[in-house]
């Protein structure tokens, strides 16, 4: 659809006219629109001085902020909420009757991007191709005046031409993004195909901007850099780089869920590979055993650390890389998805100044977490902390992290063992996997240590008969351990799509609810529909469910009597305590997350 004509012309898209349109809509006065003109210039100043200069060749020009971006750097705030440059994109092109696009990157065709205008067209007229289909071209723009733009697309492509309406910010990102990606794969397929030798790569870990890696000649650095740029904008928490037969597939794990992000050339998967594993000290010339490694970089204003783990499989060597952001890792104790009643409880034990602490759940259920906060809230310099761990997820300042190493003997056990002569008044071991441990363990709680650690159970009560089954003496366990706290992740509801709506009989029986005999079950829970914001899956982010036992006198004596697993759950249900899946109702009744995803991760 295009815009209607003869009603302004591209050079008179200006700050005034979209002014014009937010008064007109009652989102500004008139005496406010007065002002916000008179201070245009001084908000452009803003947006350049953040933007600055941007590299076209050998040039360098001044970033030209457009309309929308004025606004948003003016602060208007309408029904409580500051207009962002997205809104008053929409807005215009409501005015417009033009298609909107908030673009996602996800869900692009790299090939359409890149396939039609070379970067420079597309960089000079801000345009991106959307898609292409019988004889049908749809291209993003931000400014939907720019009849000569629509004119030289025909004329380019000789086909139908079609714009939607897309903020400038967007178009630029993806135009430097797909373009400064695809040429670095290119130029690195080229030279890997003329005999360069890539294997000595320099080594360094510090990212640069996109800016400044997008026009330097080290191909397979760039493509590495614009790979975890991409990675880090998508809030992704892994990225996989896997060889297949006759391409390399590239894939991010967002909100606990895989996206297929890109397929690269075969050719050039061994280069991208060695240049990681350089960047994590690895040794390249290891393809046959799987090794592990990290790198400390940053993005924005923050830090991050990643870590690397490679394994040979059927057509090559892949890798895996988590991204441990601060921001994630840790938590205020509040934040974690504890109810009130089970924040309390921990808050207070965590205090304790002896004793075991247990955090247990399967792999990927967010133990690390709840750990790594916890001893930030109780990190204070009058305690010393020590932690041991295989490997150190994340470093801080006031923990004596340990990695463990098998190779030379450093095994939990033995680490344990030195870090008693270390004066400590805390003790995390990453996980108890082997009787040694776990009697170390207890000997430290024993010895006036508070000691926290994880096991891979499923719940609560069987973490109890999983230590005994290490050998751990009864009545050692029940003197020492203070509460178990079973976790799993759940996705939470996006609140830009959240919706109310009553949960089936199915549902109802599904997950245990007790209904009164011929009472039709109405019970409220709310589901996501599906916006930009989350990219049509209904979820942003993720928060944990928890289930807190708290030992007790009754569930000590049972510890003791090597009671099984069922009698020390109904003994700590009669103490108040709600399992995972009546803490994951309650979470579906306050609309933090659905049935789907509490019956996924409960049992």
């Amino acid at each position: 659809m295009q815009p209607r004509k003869n009603i302004i012309t591209k050079s008179q898209f200006t700050f005034s006219y979209v002014l014009g349109l937010l008064a007109k809509r009652g989102i500004i006065t008139q005496e406010q629109q007065k002002e916000l003109l008179l201070a245009e210039n001084r908000f452009k100043a803003l947006i350049i001085k953040n933007k600055g200069y941007f590299q076209d060749g050998i040039r360098y020009i001044r970033y030209e902020p457009s309309p929308p971006e004025i606004v948003e750097a003016a602060q208007i705030i309408y029904k409580g909420q500051r207009l962002t440059e997205d809104d008053v994109v929409k807005i215009i092109a409501e005015e417009l009757n033009l298609p909107y696009l908030k673009i996602d990157p996800l869900k692009l065709n790299a090939d359409v991007v890149t396939g039609v205008f070379s970067r420079p067209f597309a960089r000079s007229h801000i345009v991106i191709p959307i898609d292409i289909k019988d004889g049908n071209i749809s291209i993003a723009v931000h400014n939907p005046f720019d009849t000569e733009l629509i004119e030289s697309v025909k004329r380019i492509t000789g086909f139908n031409t079609n714009i939607v309406l897309a903020s400038k910010t967007d178009i630029l990102s993806v135009i430097t993004e797909f373009f400064g990606f695809k040429r670095s794969v290119k130029e690195a397929e080229k030279q890997i195909n003329e005999g360069v030798d890539i294997s000595n790569l320099e080594q360094y870990v510090k990212l640069k901007s996109l800016n400044e890696i997008e026009y330097t000649d080290k191909h397979i650095v760039n493509a590495v850099e614009y790979i975890l740029h991409y990675a880090f904008n998508q809030r992704a928490s892994d990225i996989h780089i896997e060889p297949k037969r006759d391409f390399s597939q590239v894939r991010f794990r967002i909100d606990g869920v895989l996206h297929n992000i890109y397929k690269l050339p075969k050719v050039v998967h061994n280069a991208i590979i060695s240049r990681i594993k350089t960047m994590a000290r690895m040794d390249i010339a290891e393809k046959r055993r799987p090794q592990d490694g990290r790198i400390k970089t940053s993005f924005g204003d923050n830090e991050v650390e990643l870590r690397i783990s490679t394994l040979p499989v059927a057509f090559g060597e892949k890798v895996v890389i988590r991204i441990f952001d601060p921001d994630v890792m840790t938590k205020e104790l509040f934040e974690l998805g504890l109810g009130d009643d089970e924040l309390e409880k921990y808050s207070q034990l965590i205090e304790s100044p002896n004793g075991m602490i247990l955090v247990t759940g399967p792999t990927g259920s967010g133990k690390t977490t709840t750990l790594y906060s916890t001893l930030r809230e109780i990190a204070t310099p009058s305690v010393n902390i020590t932690t041991i761990e295989d490997p150190i997820e994340m470093v801080y300042d006031n923990l004596n992290q340990t990695q463990i190493q098998p190779k030379i003997d450093l095994t939990f056990a033995n680490a344990l063992r030195h870090i008693l002569r270390q004066d400590p008044d805390i003790i995390m071991v990453g996980e108890i996997r082997d009787p040694e441990t776990a009697e170390m363990a207890v000997h430290s709680a024993l010895t006036g240590h508070l000691v926290f650690s994880t096991l891979h159970t499923n719940d609560t009560a069987s973490t109890i008969g999983r230590m005994l089954e290490l050998g751990v003496k009864p009545y050692l366990l029940s003197s020492v351990l203070l509460c178990v706290v079973a976790q799993r992740l759940v996705r939470v509801i996006c609140p830009g799509c959240k919706k109310e709506a009553l949960l089936t009989p199915d549902q109802v029986q599904m997950l245990g609810i007790e209904v009164p005999e011929g009472q039709t079950p109405r019970l409220v829970g709310y589901y996501g529909e599906g916006c930009v914001k989350c990219r049509f899956t209904g979820y942003f982010g993720r928060t944990g469910i928890f289930e807190l036992m708290v030992i007790n006198d009754k569930i000590r004596k049972l510890i003791n009597m090597q009671a099984d697993a069922k009698e020390i759950l109904k003994a700590a249900r009669l103490d108040g305590m709600s399992t995972l899946r009546e803490n994951g109702i309650k979470k579906i009744a306050q609309g933090i997350t659905t049935v789907e995803e509490v019956l996924q991760v409960t049992i």
